[in-house]
């Protein structure tokens, strides 16, 4: 079976598409649903910080109707996250409000150049784990943070 051809397999789910597609930048939803579907991509993150789920405040908000869930595996993202406890928040909000229980974790603490925390990043993991979320940690590229993460049960 070649790569064009196998499938990606993270935590229990098969893929057969390797490209996830963000919600942001787009200038309207219906750019974005195009977008998605023109992609070929199963997989949509969506940055959670920026997300006014409750529908009063922003008007994207509703970004949620226009991302079919049975098409597409919503992976809410703690995009904005500075430290594991605000992390670690926006996943429990995220599934409170109904969505999968898989977060890309990210934390960065200095907006400006947005390199992920490792010390954090791990600690936020961890708590998330042991509550039943599948994390998807965003990190550099340390071998050592990896292992580790993988270690307390990270999606691989």
């Amino acid at each position: 079976m070649s790569l064009e051809t196998a499938p990606l397999t993270i935590a229990d789910r098969k893929f057969d598409s390797r490209l996830f597609l963000g919600t942001g930048k787009f200038s309207s939803n219906e750019a974005m649903r195009d977008a998605l579907a023109a992609s070929g991509t199963q997989v949509v993150t969506v940055a959670l910080r920026r997300a006014d789920l409750s529908g009063n405040n922003d008007p994207y908000a509703n970004i949620l109707e226009f991302i079919d869930p049975e098409q597409y595996l919503i992976l809410p993202n703690t995009s904005g996250a500075m430290n594991a406890d605000e992390a670690v928040r926006l996943a429990k909000l995220a599934a409170a409000a109904g969505l999968p229980k898989w977060i890309k974790l990210e934390i960065h603490p200095d907006p400006r150049y947005l390199l992920p925390d490792p010390v954090e990043t791990f600690d936020a993991a961890k708590t998330l784990v042991a509550e039943g979320f599948t994390v998807l940690p965003y990190i550099n590229a340390d071998p050592v943070l990896a292992k580790r993460l993988q270690d307390i049960g990270t999606a691989t």
